[in-house]
């Protein structure tokens, strides 16, 4: 197949979609498919060019043998509402100019949502030409922005919403990453005349062979560390935790190691805190090393959000055998998977004296975090790489081919009867 990715996070981007994305490319290109990558340069997670690319608009390179585009996007030093708008505007300028390959057409297009430039880029780049698309919603962005407060312009939200829709639906298959955000997929879309499926996220290769590597001679977990690893935003809601969690003198750790639109803020709240360290975002290797080495991992979303996504630092999590202490409603998707797998708790953030009753339990009872341990372990096979990547390869066969797919493929992909009918 000819395959055409479009996304803005890519190598050497770190944390979120960049891994997942390169990730993908390379399973495609050893698979024998001619796939080509349209994105954008390297800003993830710090917001900020590396400085060889200052000022450049487009450049052309391969990586690992993948043709790759690189276009400019607006990247703006705070990351505030309107800004990242106008920064998403600016990548959907540059897709609609420059995204395609000139001489090459693909037989299928497949992109992601969360930046809404890309729904809706590939709805333009192959007119007349019937270039089936499959679009992975990662994230409901309009929402998750609505929600927090982020966009508050008059008449923006009806607009965002009704662009988003409208991008959507144009999509031949629609796919995302939990039953629940299946279920708010398709109260935005109708299944008419496409398919809608859940597909999780997955290990990708590079994390998997590391968590292998480490886990023969894996270390004696450290007593009483919590970590959180990952992007720092205004949707996790960590600095309110951090708050929380300061007050609680626990006698546990908090170890955070990541970066994003509030790292800088977040170092500042916590300069003095004795039970607080702060570190850069490390290599996979170090990564894999502060999982093995955390009692417990920290997850947390913001309330009245969190329904919109499914953190990507759950996986690595449970791949390690990290118990996971999830801070969320009890009803998102984090919340629902966490209960399913009994790998850990699920706390409402405001529910302060509760996280304190569960620090000072898991303290007093190491049998029942080696339990969570060995369950998030199993939980974690059922986001193997192979079997999720090549689901995603049948989607797009069937796609390119116009072949019908069953409600099922390969066990990972499951469909929720329309509500319509």
């Amino acid at each position: 197949m000819k395959i055409h990715l479009i996304t803005n996070l890519f190598q050497p981007d770190e944390l979120a979609g960049a891994s997942l994305y390169t990730d993908l490319a390379r399973f495609f290109k050893a698979r024998g498919h001619d796939v080509r990558v349209t994105g954008t340069f390297s800003y993830y997670p710090a917001w900020k060019l590396r400085p060889e690319d200052e000022g450049v608009r487009m450049r052309e390179e391969e990586f690992e043998g993948i043709p790759l585009c690189r276009l400019k996007m607006y990247v703006p030093e705070k990351a505030s509402g309107l800004k990242r708008l106008l920064s998403d505007a600016s990548f959907l300028w540059a897709l609609a100019t420059r995204a395609k390959f000139p001489g090459w057409q693909p037989d299928v297009v497949i992109s992601a949502c969360p930046m809404l430039s890309q729904c809706v880029a590939q709805r333009f780049l192959y007119l007349g030409k019937k270039v089936p698309r499959l679009l992975i919603v990662q994230d409901f962005v309009v929402d998750a922005a609505l929600e927090l407060g982020m966009l508050n312009l008059p008449g923006l939200s009806w607009g965002l919403r009704k662009m988003e829709i409208w991008s959507l639906r144009s999509a031949s298959t629609l796919s995302t990453i939990s039953p629940e955000m299946l279920i708010k997929l398709e109260e935005k879309v109708s299944r008419n005349d496409r398919r809608l499926t859940f597909i999780p996220n997955w290990i990708h290769q590079s994390l998997s062979d590391e968590i292998d590597r480490q886990w023969i001679q894996r270390p004696k977990r450290k007593a009483h560390q919590l970590l959180y690893s990952g992007n720092v935003g205004v949707k996790q809601g960590l600095p309110d935790f951090v708050d929380t969690f300061e007050a609680l003198e626990s006698g546990w750790q908090l170890r955070i190691q990541g970066g994003g639109a509030d790292r800088a803020r977040l170092e500042e709240r916590t300069r003095d805190c004795r039970d607080i360290v702060m570190a850069d975002v490390s290599g996979e290797d170090a990564y894999v090393t502060s999982l093995l080495n955390a009692s417990a991992c920290l997850i947390t979303q913001k309330p009245d959000v969190s329904a919109n996504f499914l953190p990507s630092k759950l996986l690595p999590a449970l791949a390690t055998g990290t118990p996971v202490l999830a801070i969320c409603e009890a009803d998102t998707p984090l919340g629902r998977e966490v209960s399913k797998g009994g790998y850990g708790a699920v706390i409402h953030p405001r529910e302060v004296d509760e996280i304190n009753e569960t620090l000072q339990a898991w303290k007093d009872s190491p049998d029942l975090t080696a339990a969570y341990s060995q369950k998030a372990r199993e939980r974690s096979e059922f986001f193997s790489r192979e079997r999720i990547l090549t689901t995603y390869e049948t989607e797009l066969s069937a796609l390119a081919t116009g072949l019908a797919l069953a409600s099922e493929v390969s066990n990972c992909s499951t469909a929720v009867p329309s509500q319509s009918s």
